[in-house]
C-alpha cells in the first residue's frame, strides 16, 4: 500500500463553524425542512483526521452521537487519545476508506464532508456523493466543501507552477521547495503591476500555512476544482438536491444584483459565483424527494436564534462582517445592542421581541440582518452560565486544549485566541479555586486581583468557555 502523505506529514484540523450541525439546521429550517433537533442527533464526519472539529462537537453535544473516518491511522489514533482523555461516549472514529462505508454504519441526520470532495480521485468523489445520499435520514442535511471555478483559477495557475517546480521532490522536500518557489516569486515577479496584484494575495496565503496545509491543499496530486453547475449535476446523479449554503447571506441578493435574471436557483447561485469570484463552497444538501420552500420567508424568524457583534462605531450600529447601519430607528439599535450584549452566543427570538414594538417588525428586522450577513442565525440555543460562578469551572474541553495550544473551542465551535495569561487562569478553573485561590496560585498583585482577575473571568464566560 502506498504511504499515507497525512500519516507523514500532519493535517491541521480545528473546529469549523460552517459545518455545524447547529448551521445546517438552521439552513434547513429557513427552507421548511424539519431538521433533526441538533442536541438529539447523529452525526458523521468523513475525512475527519484527529478529530479537531468532530471532537468539540461531541463533547459539546452529549446526548448526540458521532462517527468520524479517515484514511489515515496516524491522525485517528490523536483523536482517539482526545477522546480518551475526555471520556466521551458519544463518539467513535475509525481508519477506513468512505468506499467501505456501507448500510451498516445506519443513518445519519447530519453529514459533514469538509476538505474530501476536491482531494479524492474521481472514483472517491464519486463515492462521496453516493455515500451522503445513502447514508442520510429522510430529514437529513449533507455538506460538502470543496474548490470552485470561477476564484480557483489563480490557485490553479499557482498549483501548476509549484508543481512543476518541485516535479522530482518527496512530500516533505515538495513542501520546502514549493515555500521557497512561492517566496522567490513574490519578490522578483516581473508580471506587470495589474497582473501582479491579482495573485500577491494568494501567494501571500500560501506562504502562511503550516507545511499540513501547503501539503494537502496545494500540491495534493488530487485538487478538482467545478463550476457549481457541475458539482450539483454529480449530486443531482445521485439523487440529492441544493438545500443552500453555510455562508448564509451570500444566499441572498441584498441588493438586487440577479434581478434580471429568470427566479431559478441554481443559476442565480452560479451567477453569484461570478459575482464573488468564488473559489470555496460549503454546499448543503438533503434529498430529492424533500419538499421545499421556494425561498425563506420571515415567519421561520422565530424559530431561530441570533448573534451579531452589534455595538456602536463612529455613530454607527456595526454588526458581523463590519457591517454598519445608521440607529435613527431606536428598535434596531436596541435589538443590535442586545444581540451585542451577548455575542458571540446566541439569543432567542423571544428574549429580542421586547426590544420591538412587536413580533412582524421583529421577524422583517431579523431577516435584514441575515440576507445581508449583519447578523448569523441559529437552530439551538447554546448553553452557558449567565454569570461567573464563586468557584468557577472551565469545560473540561477547553481546560484539555490549553494543556498544549493557545486556540480553545468555546461552546458554540468558535476558536478563542488565548494569550498566555488566559491559559494559565484556564487551567485553574476545575470548580475547586475561589478569586482568592485563584488569585494566589497565580501569583497576583492587589492591582491584578482587583482588575485583570475579573475582566479576564468575564471574558471567557463571554466567550462561552464556562459550565454550571
Amino acid at each position: 500500500m502506498a504511504e499515507n502523505t497525512y500519516d507523514t506529514i500532519p493535517y491541521p484540523t480545528f473546529p469549523r463553524l460552517t459545518t455545524h450541525p447547529d448551521r445546517m439546521a438552521a439552513v434547513a429550517l429557513l427552507f421548511g425542512m424539519e431538521p433533526a433537533p441538533v442536541d438529539r442527533c447523529r452525526v458523521l464526519e468523513i475525512g475527519c483526521g484527529s478529530g479537531g472539529n468532530l471532537v468539540p462537537m461531541a463533547y459539546a453535544l452529549p446526548q448526540s452521537s458521532f462517527l468520524g473516518i479517515d484514511l489515515a491511522a496516524s491522525p485517528i489514533a490523536l483523536a482517539r487519545d482526545d477522546i480518551r482523555a475526555l471520556g466521551l461516549a458519544n463518539i467513535e472514529v475509525e481508519v477506513r476508506d468512505l468506499r467501505d462505508l456501507g448500510p451498516e454504519a445506519g443513518q445519519f441526520d447530519y453529514v459533514i464532508a469538509h476538505g474530501v470532495y476536491s482531494w479524492v480521485p474521481e472514483d472517491a468523489r464519486d463515492r462521496l456523493v453516493a455515500l451522503c445520499r445513502q447514508r442520510l435520514a429522510p430529514s437529513g442535511v449533507a455538506l460538502i466543501s470543496y474548490n470552485l471555478y470561477p476564484g480557483r483559477h489563480v490557485r490553479q495557475m499557482l498549483r501548476e507552477m509549484m508543481l512543476q517546480h518541485t516535479r522530482d521532490d518527496a512530500p516533505q522536500q515538495r513542501v520546502e521547495r514549493a515555500r521557497w518557489f512561492l517566496e522567490w516569486l513574490t519578490k522578483s515577479s516581473q508580471a506587470r503591476p495589474s497582473f501582479r496584484k491579482l495573485v500577491e494575495d494568494d501567494m501571500a496565503e500560501m506562504l502562511a500555512y503550516t507545511d499540513g496545509d501547503l501539503a494537502h491543499d496545494d500540491l495534493s496530486p488530487d485538487n478538482y476544482a467545478p463550476y457549481f453547475r457541475d458539482f450539483m449535476a454529480h449530486a443531482a446523479s445521485h439523487g440529492l438536491q441544493y438545500l443552500g449554503d453555510s455562508s448564509v447571506f451570500l444566499m441572498f441578493d441584498s441588493r438586487g444584483l440577479l434581478k434580471w435574471l429568470p427566479y431559478d436557483r441554481l443559476e442565480r447561485e452560479q451567477y453569484t459565483d461570478y459575482l464573488y469570484l468564488r473559489a470555496f463552497r460549503h454546499t448543503l444538501l438533503c434529498g430529492q424527494e424533500v419538499a421545499l420552500r421556494p425561498w425563506p420567508g420571515t415567519d421561520t424568524m422565530e424559530r431561530l436564534c441570533f448573534s451579531a457583534p452589534g455595538r456602536i462605531v463612529d455613530g454607527l450600529i456595526e454588526g458581523g462582517r463590519g457591517i454598519r447601519i445608521s440607529n435613527n430607528q431606536p428598535s434596531v439599535e436596541a435589538v443590535a445592542l442586545a444581540m451585542g450584549a451577548r455575542y458571540p452566543l446566541p439569543v432567542t427570538f423571544q428574549e429580542l421581541l421586547s426590544h420591538v414594538g412587536g413580533a412582524e417588525e421583529l421577524r422583517q428586522m431579523l431577516y435584514v440582518f441575515i440576507s445581508t450577513g449583519f447578523a448569523l442565525c441559529h437552530a439551538y440555543r447554546f448553553p452557558y452560565p449567565d454569570a461567573v460562578s464563586e468557584r468557577p469551572r472551565a469545560s473540561a474541553l477547553a481546560r484539555h486544549q490549553a494543556e498544549r495550544s493557545l486556540r480553545i473551542t468555546s461552546v458554540i465551535h468558535a476558536i478563542i485566541e488565548m494569550d498566555e495569561f488566559g491559559r494559565r487562569l484556564l487551567l485553574l478553573l476545575d470548580g475547586t479555586r475561589d478569586r482568592a485561590a485563584l488569585a494566589r496560585d497565580l501569583a497576583l498583585s492587589p492591582e491584578e486581583i482587583a482588575t485583570l482577575l475579573p475582566d479576564r473571568l468575564q471574558s471567557i464566560a463571554a466567550n462561552g468557555l464556562l459550565e454550571a
